[in-house]
């Protein structure tokens, strides 16, 4: 199977989510195939026919990540396709309740080279 052009490319995304993300349409524009690198990824991890779990639920981990990452652009663009899934405010409110704890409790990890350090 070919791959598809950076044009069907985009105009997948386009289709998809009303429109090409800014971050895309700058990095197309030093080499467009990073749009096919960008759909490929996608392909391979929420797209991908053999994920066990549901199109709602791998959008939900997907925008959980972007959320701790920090990337607007993605939290946006995700959180547009996950209205559109039927996501309701409770299971957003209780998703950013959960990104908030794995946060926490990554500082507490972080943190346990200065505890033990000052301790020894």
């Amino acid at each position: 199977m070919q791959a598809p052009t950076p044009e069907q490319v985009e105009a997948m995304m386009v289709e998809k989510m009303g429109a090409l993300p800014q971050s895309l349409n700058s990095a197309k524009a030093i080499d467009p195939r990073f749009l096919i690198e960008q759909a490929m990824s996608s392909k391979f991890s929420v797209q991908d026919e053999k994920n066990p779990l549901d199109p709602k639920t791998s959008m939900m981990i997907a925008l959980a990540a972007s959320i701790t990452l920090g990337s607007e652009e993605c939290i946006q663009e995700q959180t547009k396709m996950l209205k559109k899934m039927g996501i309701t405010k409770e299971e957003l409110a209780y998703l950013v309740k959960i990104v908030k704890h794995a946060q926490g409790s990554a500082v507490m990890g972080n943190a346990k080279a200065a505890f033990d350090t000052f301790e020894s």
